[in-house]
């Protein structure tokens, strides 16, 4: 796969202005407090683009790549998380699956809902999802952990304004200390201006004076949404949220999320599985009702492929082959 993490572990300086898309994580001097800050612009462009999102849309989405990427964002190789958001407003479902890598995707039920504005002229998103049950997945396909097995937590949905969901399906399915702030900025022709946001954990032995000095940070940081509008770059959003807590002068790891991975190779690799896993019997019948093609699409990538009779066959000559190198 393209590598995402090409400046996984390169400290950042606070000078630095980091151009396009980027995650950094920071720790409080005391090391009780964890930051990542992410801009996601180029990603949830990326998203609309292939999904042809509604306003309304993107910015449901955009919210929840941000989130997953922040959750996955530095965790253990092959670790990886799914968020589902199972409402019963119009936008219906949404998934998005993130790595530690940096790569995130997602796909919604109604790409082209578009709702009456607050007041404020901001997306009522919280209508839009409407009530039901947020649904996350903690996965790992390392090889080399093969005792680790996937934990599913599920949650009321609080909001529906994706952030205070997460926040809240933290608190109450992993009893992790934590807050997140998440936002997605749009041009006034629907394209994707800015989009970004945070997260931060609190480690289970953190002192009071860090709980209290972290708190009035996170008031007086004001609206993400305000912030990624101004262009503040995410070294400064990491050195107001720990304000007092840390020498913000570089950030310890760093990476460049994407979305995806949607690259050709990876995508034909998988869809040759989707087939193969089909059996031959199967396929052989969708070729005979499909005039000799078979046809395959990948709902988070928007793209389709097409494979004739005689592709199709050297993928099922090929099988044993490659079982027989495994």
């Amino acid at each position: 796969r393209g590598l995402c993490a090409v400046r996984a572990g390169e400290t950042v300086s606070s000078d630095t202005v980091l151009k396009g898309d980027n995650v950094l994580r920071v720790l409080s001097d005391n090391a009780e407090v964890s930051v990542l800050v992410a801009d996601a612009t180029e990603v949830v462009q990326d998203a609309q683009t292939r999904h042809n999102l509604s306003i309304t849309a993107t910015v449901a989405m955009g919210r929840s790549l941000i989130g997953g990427l922040l959750l996955a964002a530095f965790k253990a190789e092959g670790d990886a998380v799914q968020l589902k958001f199972n409402g019963r407003g119009p936008l219906g479902d949404m998934l998005v699956i993130a790595g530690q890598d940096g790569f995130v995707k997602g796909r919604v039920s109604n790409t082209g809902l578009e709702i009456e504005p607050k007041a404020d002229g901001s997306p009522d998103i919280a209508t839009a999802i409407g009530k039901g049950a947020l649904e996350v997945i903690r996965s790992n396909t390392n090889p080399y952990m093969p005792f680790y097995k996937p934990y599913t937590g599920v949650v009321p949905i609080q909001t529906g304004e994706v952030a205070e969901d997460i926040a809240y399906y933290l608190a109450a399915s992993e009893q992790t200390s934590s807050a997140i702030g998440l936002g997605v900025v749009l041009n006034t022709d629907g394209t994707v201006k800015k989009a970004g946001g945070w997260h931060i954990q609190v480690l289970p032995m953190a002192s009071e004076e860090t709980l209290k000095g972290l708190e009035a940070n996170i008031q007086g940081l004001g609206s993400t949404t305000d912030l990624l509008a101004q262009g503040t770059p995410t070294i400064d959003i990491a050195r107001l949220l720990l304000l007092g807590l840390a020498d913000v002068e570089t950030a310890t790891f760093s990476l460049v999320p994407k979305y995806g991975p949607c690259e050709d190779e990876d995508l034909e690799n998988r869809m040759k599985r989707a087939i193969s896993a089909m059996g031959k019997e199967e396929v052989d019948k969708i070729l005979e009702e499909n005039q000799g093609v078979v046809e395959i699409s990948c709902d988070f990538c928007r793209v389709t492929k097409r494979y004739d009779s005689s592709q199709v066959e050297e993928m099922f000559l090929a099988e044993p082959q490659a079982n027989a190198s495994e």
